[in-house]
């Protein structure tokens, strides 16, 4: 039977005590998601994360409806989100300063229930990391849960009946099952696969800050380009053109711009600036490589920039790899530990809370006794998704960097990011709950089972980074069979 844990603003349901004990490694978006679908699945939870508090940095990013649908759960911390979050306005510029679109609502080319491609304007919210970050560390609080900063781990291991993490005081922590969370760096690479999977620079990379508004309107020609119009939460603004895109993003406290550019050899796959040496005048450098000028707005913003709020992003890539759990079915790997993704794609975070979600769900259908299946069912359900919505993000970038030009005059819609049925309809914990025994009979007794979470009229098959890249750099559209809209 479930329970009723009482919260100041509501119940939240807390199902049946399953007895398996979690270590979830990490307590960046898609851990603490994990933390809190783990609670609420009946499994008690203990948080390790390595940094000495709560994160700070970061900038905007995009929760699509899919992502969105795991706060059904959590009433007051679905106020709190939407509280903290915006809805932006959309504006889009070319390289030269045309303006294709203006302070118009954000929508998405997407297809209706009879297939017909039409413009939607779904339930996505633009987020400040850090903010989103105290919704979620505040539920933590609310349900009794808390972090143990400073908790560097340093390696797993696992017998039959139990994962465990080494730390780096030598200390040895055990659970039924640990969830690695912590990463693009995560040391559970040589657990999971016998081996570290190897990074590689995917050839881009991405300068990006956030700062106070108040920086941005001591330029008044700045202030009065990037204001809110009456109504509006946010505003977020992009611009294309050969080679490099830029979006921004302001809502009434915080001014933020990414800027993906061709990797010049001095970016860091690191989130803080100190470790990347980086200056405002280098990101005017680069438009002017790819685009023979800095359009004078952008140079403006990237000068007013405070230099200790920069930094230049290596984008990192690692090949779909469809082994996400170790041998024995001890340790599983969530969010960027799993998969990485390019900026681009805005599917990042969204994916590690649909693994987060999948993740608790099949620990409850398969109990104490039968973790390791449930965290194999668990990977089969989801690898698929996940590399598919990895595709995207090359598919976005593609549209804005190698667009045709002379057509988006006439159609200016083009350049809006598209989201596709089967990205955004998606429910992971409905999908575990209606998919898990007929997974579990494909890897038990090799049934056919086909997952239904991908493009329609997809048959997966395996890619990588080298195939995408060479249809980017050739200015071929990155197409492939089936349904993506």
């Amino acid at each position: 039977m479930a329970e009723k844990v009482l919260t100041s603003f509501t119940v939240v349901e807390k199902m049946q005590d399953t007895g398996i004990e979690v270590i979830i490694v990490g307590a960046g978006i898609g851990g603490l998601w994990a933390a809190l679908e783990c609670w609420r699945n009946g499994h008690k939870v203990r948080i390790l994360d390595k940094t000495k508090g709560p994160e700070t940095n970061g900038d905007f990013f995009t929760l699509n409806p899919a992502a969105c649908k795991a706060f059904k759960h959590w009433p007051q911390m679905k106020a709190e989100h939407e509280k903290a979050a915006c809805r932006p306005s959309f504006s889009c510029f070319q390289c030269d300063g045309t303006s294709l679109l203006s302070h118009e609502r954000i929508t998405s080319q997407t297809t209706d229930e009879m297939g017909v491609t039409v413009e939607a304007e779904l339930d996505t919210w633009r987020h400040l990391r850090p903010k989103l970050q105290q919704v979620l560390l505040r539920q933590l609080q609310r349900i009794g849960l808390s972090i143990e900063y400073g908790s560097c781990v340093t390696g797993y291991e696992e017998t039959l009946d139990k994962g465990f993490v080494i730390l780096d005081d030598g200390s040895r922590l055990e659970a039924g099952v640990v969830i690695a969370a912590d990463g693009i760096g995560t040391k559970s690479g040589q657990m999971v696969l016998g081996h570290t999977l190897r990074a590689r620079s995917s050839g881009s990379a991405v300068y990006r800050c956030a700062y106070p508004v108040e920086v941005l309107d001591t330029d008044l020609i700045l202030s009065e380009h990037f204001r809110l119009y009456d109504g509006e939460g946010g505003a977020s603004e992009m611009w294309i053109g050969p080679k490099l895109h830029l979006i921004t993003t302001r809502n009434t406290e915080t001014f933020s711009w990414a800027m993906t550019h061709r990797d010049n050899g001095m970016s860091s796959e690191s989130w803080h600036s100190t470790s990347t040496p980086c200056q405002p005048a280098d990101a005017i450098k680069a438009i002017e490589n790819a685009w023979g000028n800095c359009p004078d707005i952008l140079k403006r913003m990237i000068e007013i920039t405070p230099a200790d709020t920069l930094l230049d992003f290596k984008i990192m890539w690692r090949d779909p790899n469809p082994t996400w759990t170790s041998p024995l079915g001890r340790v599983v790997q969530l969010g960027d530990a799993a998969h990485t993704f390019v900026p681009s794609s805005g599917n990042g975070a969204n994916q590690a809370i649909e693994d987060a979600v999948s993740l608790a769900c099949c620990l409850k259908i398969a109990g104490q006794q039968d973790i390791p299946t449930a965290v194999r069912v668990h990977n089969l359900l989801r690898f698929e998704r996940v590399s598919c919505a990895q595709i995207t993000g090359f598919q976005n970038q593609a549209n804005r960097e190698n667009a045709h030009w002379d057509l988006l005059a006439s159609h200016p819609e083009s350049v809006k990011p598209k989201l596709g049925r089967w990205i955004w309809e998606h429910d992971a914990e409905d999908y575990a709950n209606d998919n898990y025994a007929n997974a579990c009979q494909k890897l038990l007794c090799s049934a056919a089972f086909g997952n239904t979470n991908i493009p329609p009229g997809y048959k997966y098959r395996p890619w990588n980074i080298d195939q995408l890249l060479e249809m980017m750099e050739s200015g071929d559209p990155i197409v492939f069979d089936g349904d993506w809209n």
